[in-house]
């Protein structure tokens, strides 16, 4: 799962409208990430060492999603909005 988070993050990054070529995807995607972005290790004063590696999911998420939100334009903003319209 960190492969494919480190994937689209590069994909997004790479070239312009990438990001907006993505937005049709988001229902598959973003599903996906709600099951996961729970999935940061809280270990209080310890040291994590995948942070390191970037191999936290739960920070791996949040980075895509915000690359998503920053490339995706105004085509992202009304998909985020039909999507939370589904969801309640």
């Amino acid at each position: 799962m960190a492969i494919t988070l480190k994937v689209l993050q590069k994909l997004v990054t790479c070239a312009n409208y990438v990001g907006e070529a993505l937005v049709p995807y988001y229902r598959q995607i973003l599903p996906i990430f709600n099951i996961y972005k729970t999935k940061s290790k809280n270990l209080g004063d310890g040291i994590d060492y995948s942070q390191r590696k970037k191999l936290n999911l739960g920070e791996l998420i949040q980075e895509t999603l915000e690359l998503f939100e920053q490339t995706g334009g105004d085509v992202y903003i009304c998909m985020m909005l039909n999507l939370i319209g589904c969801i309640h």
